[in-house]
């Protein structure tokens, strides 16, 4: 008798009840490891897992057509757990071992049924194996092009990115790897900041306008009902930082508030174009989600843009780097120094100071309450200004080295803890599961007299407290300040920062 016929006689055996609807979750895929599929419905159905290499639809039992072929519904019937009945809470498990480095690279589509009518199939799940410690490519690449932006998680636990596509939001649904549009937003500018809220919307903040000036226009989306509310901060905004508070507020910081270069006056006089820097802001403000209002906050001791502002466990901000202004003699450079703001007390700290000044750098918090700042950019002006406005001075280079902050009984102190594979600038964060942080992509930048070296890196490295830095494998497309974004079975997915793809790393 054939594994279907086996299926229907138990159909034709069971009490007549009413269907019932299964849901089929997936997990894990690691090779080493195992990859699990699991159901759920109601206490003491049968249920069985049919499992396949192609979505081709198909009507396993009468009546009942799957979104995938048939021509692995032997494995229901030999695989350990993959027909049997669901538990006291309606829960039931499959698990099969993943050894064989050649399953990477498949899609096993599944879904179940549950009896004892097994009126409709589950929902469809799909699981890509992939060898730990490497990338592999969603099933489904996004809709429109990722730069930038920002990541909330919706109620069913599908992803939002917003900010990245211009207007235009995607929907990317973890079970199945697919992206899909969804909905218009606000468009944004260069050197913006979109901040996922707690409530799942996301405020887009400041930016360069279309008149190339920073601006204070700012908009809230809610991802439910689709709705943008357009607002206005305080001060026009661009390259700042905009951190998400313990109490649901957002802390936005610094940036530029004025980006204008009289390009006839450098023609006569190169340095004039330092006034550039003039723009930088000190100031701070708070937006409270609750009443859609901007308040004003402390000014930071040092204006500075292109800097990393980090929320801590005790509800402090560590803002760290960035470009600034040298007090009195107002020579802009890079920044080696950080504060934490207090929110209980309202007011910044003693600057703390570490080793290798940059900006555009990476910053996390590790599961211990630590802060890493990676890489980032040099910026020597001295030779531009000692020479009196040769261009060609100008040494930009991009950082290679890790600095840890821990917080101390007054404010804590750095020390350098690793070096990555390569420089890097604008890389991707995203803390694993078991304490690591994956650190991805970003750019390669030397521009000096003697040395060009523009572009992006598709290496990745993993920083762990206490054993510092190791190399990973490496993504298969190079990207700049990519999104990156922890999901349900502990991997991350890597989107956006210049390849249409999308990537998921497997720790």
């Amino acid at each position: 008798m054939t594994p279907t016929r086996v299926l229907s006689l138990a159909l034709l055996l069971a009490a007549p009840v009413a269907a019932q609807t299964s849901e089929l979750s997936r997990g894990g895929g690691a090779i080493p490891g195992s990859a699990t599929w699991s159901v759920a419905g109601d206490p003491g159905q049968i249920y069985a897992i049919v499992v396949a290499l192609d979505e081709t639809p198909t009507e396993i039992l009468p009546g009942v057509s799957f979104a995938i072929s048939d021509a692995l519904l032997d494995l229901t019937f030999t695989l350990p757990g993959f027909i049997g009945l669901l538990d006291g809470s309606g829960n039931a498990t499959a698990s099969v071992p993943m050894v064989d480095p050649g399953l990477a690279g498949l899609v096993i589509s599944a879904q179940a049924v549950t009896g004892p009518t097994f009126g409709s199939p589950s929902n469809l799940v799909r699981t890509t194996p992939a060898v730990s410690g490497t990338f592999a490519a969603t099933v489904e690449a996004p809709a429109l092009p990722i730069l930038g932006g920002a990541i909330s998680q919706l109620p069913n636990g599908d992803l939002l990115l917003a900010g990245g596509s211009g207007p235009a939001a995607q929907r990317y649904t973890d079970e199945l790897e697919r992206f899909e549009l969804d909905g218009l937003t606000f468009g944004v500018g260069l050197l913006s900041q979109a901040t996922a809220l707690a409530d799942g919307r996301v405020l887009f903040s400041g930016g360069l306008g279309l008149d190339g000036q920073p601006t204070d226009a700012c908009a809230v989306f809610d991802p439910t009902t689709g709705d943008t509310t357009e607002l206005t901060m305080g001060s026009p905004r661009a390259g700042h930082q905009a951190t998400l508070l313990s109490d649901g507020r957002v802390f936005l910081t610094g940036g530029f508030g004025d980006v204008s270069i009289d390009f006839t006056a450098i023609l006569t006089d190169p340095l004039s174009a330092l006034s550039v820097f003039n723009g930088l802001l000190a100031s701070t403000e708070f937006f409270d989600p609750a009443s859609l209002t901007f308040a004003g906050g402390p000014n930071m001791l040092e204006p500075r843009a292109l800097h990393t502002a980090t929320a801590l466990n005790n509800g402090s901000i560590l803002v760290a780097g960035g470009m600034t202004l040298i007090p009195i003699l107002n020579i802009p450079t890079v920044s080696a120094t950080a504060y934490t703001y207090s929110t209980l007390l309202g007011v910044f700290g003693l600057p703390i100071f570490f080793d290798g000044p940059r900006l555009a750098h990476s910053a996390i918090k590790m599961a211990d309450g630590s802060v890493i700042l990676v890489g980032g950019i040099t910026l020597d002006l001295e030779a531009l200004i000692t020479s009196g406005g040769d261009l060609t001075q100008i040494a930009i280079g991009a950082r290679d080295d890790v600095v840890r902050y821990t917080s101390g009984l007054f404010s804590g102190g750095f020390s350098t803890v690793g070096t990555l594979s390569e420089p890097r600038a604008l890389s991707g964060l995203a803390l694993l599961p078991d304490g690591r942080a994956l650190i991805a992509g970003g750019f390669r930048a030397t521009l000096s007299s003697s040395a060009i070296d523009l572009g992006a890196a598709s290496s990745a490295d993993l920083y762990q407290v206490g054993s510092g830095v190791s190399v990973t494998g490496s993504m298969a497309g190079a990207r700049t300040q990519p999104l990156l974004a922890n999901l349900a079975d502990g991997t991350v997915l890597v989107v956006g920062g210049g390849p249409s793809d999308a990537e998921i790393y497997q720790p």
